[in-house]
Order: C-alpha cells, then structure tokens, then sequence
C-alpha cells in the first residue's frame, strides 16, 4: 500500500484540526456533566500509574510476574506506613488533637483582637466593618468543614480509586492495547507513543512532588522544633499534605503555624513567618530545580490556571488533581497538535 504523500498529508491538516477542535469542545461538555466521577476515575489512573512504574522497576530487577510484583508494591507501601505510625503515630495523634483544640481557640483570640482594634479607632469604623473584615469563627470553621467535606468525599470513593490504580497496574497492557483498539490501525503506533508519554510525564511528576513533600514535610517540623512552636511533626506533616499541590499548598500549610504561633506571642509569629519562609525559598530556589531535572517543570501560570478552574469544577479534589490533569493536557497538545499536526518538534513534559 502506498504512502500518502505529504502534500496529501498537509491538505488535511485543516480537516485534523477542526476535528480535534470539535472532539475538545465534546469532551468539555461531557466533562462538566460528570466532573467528580472523571476526577474519581483520573485519580485511579494516577495511582495505576504509579504502581505501574514502580512495578516495572521491581520486575526488570527480579523478573517476578507483575501480578505479584504489585501486590510486593503494596505490601512494602503498607510495611512503610505501619512503620512510620510505630515510630511516630503517638506523637502525630496527640500533637493532632492538641493542634484540634489550639486552631478554634486562636482563630477567636485573632478575630477578638482584629475586632478591638477596629473599635478602639473610631475612624476605621467609617471604612471598616469589623463583621465583614472577619467573619465570625462559626462561619470560617464552616467553610473549613465545607473543603474538608469534599475532601472527605473523595476518600469515600478512595476503595475505587485504589481498585482501578490495583487492577492497572497490576495489567497495564491489557488497558493500553483496549485504548489502542479504539483508533483506526494506521495511526495505532502514534497512539502507543502518545499513551507511553503521557504515563512517563505523570509518572516523573508524581516522583518529583514525593520527593519534595518528603524534604518540605522533615524540614518544615525540625524547623518548628527548634524555634519552639507546639505540635511540630503534625504542623510539618500537614505542610508536607500541602505541598502536593504546587503553589496554592505551601500559602495554605503556614496558617494552621500563624494561627498557634499568634496564641503564645508576636516573636513566635515571627519565627514562622521566618521558618516556612526558610523552607519554601530551599525548596524554590535549590531542592525544586534539582528535583525538577529528572521531573517535571510546568510554568507557575498554567499550574494556578488549571488549580483555579480544578477548584471551580470539583471542588478540594479538583485542585488536587488540577496538575497532573494540566500535565494530560500540556502533552495531548504537544503530542497531537505542535508534533502532529503543526510537524514541529518539541522537548515534551517528562522526556529526558
């Protein structure tokens, strides 16, 4: 059979394009009728993902069968955790539920405070509302329980996103070549490159934020530690929850440290100020670019970009999974359009 001819090739480019246009805007529209079950399934496959490439490694290594690799995977993911939680868990919890009790108390002790000043000024008054500057506790717990809410709505589907990530990776092939299936068999070739980009793209950025959540997390809780602030591992565990998500999450992690560094003094305030400030311009400027060349780097605009409409979307689980999502859709582009359709080449996320 011949080869098509490549001014045969360049005549169909606008037919590609508009049909790639068209199949965008279908799945958009798809997407914002049934965005939680999407991001509830996009999370499994991030975990198969995971496993896969952990897998793989474990496998090359042995040559043991993938089945029993992966549950090895899982078994020594689970050895970790229960040996994390022997040797810190007592502390975790009872630095936890100290910390359950410092945040309401601070977050009243601050609005008091703001209150009071506003008042002791008589001419604030004229400009500020003390009700509207800060609103009263109940209701910022409530919005707190709101995000926590959504959050607890994703764990309730966790049984399926760990199933779907168990059985992928577990066959991951058997998955890829159903999706393969699904195009014509002369662009089948294309369709494996593209799918083995996307998983190595997900794959090196996931190692990347694991590494960095590990070294925020430590440095974080010896740095509270040392300045004398309460409930350091919790405080560091929790920036280190944070800082899965790119930017947004280290602003969120330091409040729950102002909230009980404001309990004891403005030195301590200071302190925390000065400990995660310490920490995220390690990360920023050393750890992150070192990590980042044998990760992925995605320009902070387009990160907040895609957490913003994640947000809007689904809620805490939408910009949790805003990234990896933005990463789908950067190499798709670079994939399907600038290389396909465009015939220019490009450096894409993850390929070293």
């Amino acid at each position: 059979m011949a080869a098509s001819s490549p001014d045969s090739y360049i005549s169909r480019r606008p037919y590609v394009t508009m049909g790639l246009t068209v199949a965008g805007v279908l799945v958009l529209v798809v997407a914002t009728q049934l965005v939680e079950v999407l991001f509830t399934v996009f999370a499994g496959i991030l975990l198969a993902v995971f496993l896969a490439g952990v897998t793989q490694e474990l496998t090359e290594d042995t040559r043991l069968p993938r089945p029993l690799a992966v549950a090895l995977t899982l078994i020594g993911l689970g050895g970790v955790l229960v040996g994390l939680w022997a040797l810190a868990g007592p502390d975790i919890s009872e630095q936890a539920s100290a910390l359950a009790t410092l945040l309401p108390d601070a977050a009243e002790r601050l609005a008091s405070r703001i209150r009071t000043t506003v008042q002791r000024y008589g001419w604030m008054q004229r400009y500020v509302d003390p009700s509207q500057l800060l609103p009263p506790v109940s209701s910022v717990l409530g919005r707190v329980t709101n995000v926590f809410r959504d959050t607890l709505n994703l764990l309730v589907n966790g049984f399926i996103i760990l199933f779907i990530g168990i059985y992928g990776g577990a066959a991951p092939q058997s998955y890829l070549d159903g999706v393969v299936q699904l195009v014509p068999p002369s662009s089948r070739p294309r369709a494996r490159d593209v799918l083995s980009a996307l998983g190595r793209a997900l794959r090196w950025w996931l190692t990347g934020r694991l590494i960095l959540m590990l070294i925020v997390g430590v440095l974080t809780a010896v740095g509270l530690k040392v300045v004398g602030i309460p409930s350091p591992i919790a405080l560091g565990l929790l920036a280190a929850l944070f800082s899965f998500v790119p930017y947004l999450g280290p602003v969120l992690s330091v409040l729950p440290a102002l909230l009980v560094a404001s309990l004891i003094g403005p030195t301590e305030v200071l302190y925390v100020i000065l400990v995660y400030g310490a920490v995220q311009l390690l990360e920023s400027y050393l750890i992150s670019p070192l990590v980042q060349q044998q990760a992925v780097h995605i320009p902070p605009a387009t990160v907040i970009t895609a957490q913003f409409i994640g947000g809007v979307s689904a809620g805490a689980g939408g910009v949790l999974l805003a990234t990896p999502f933005a990463i789908v859709v950067i190499v798709l582009v670079q994939t399907l359009y600038v290389e396909d359709v465009l015939g220019d080449e490009v450096s894409l996320l993850g390929e070293h």
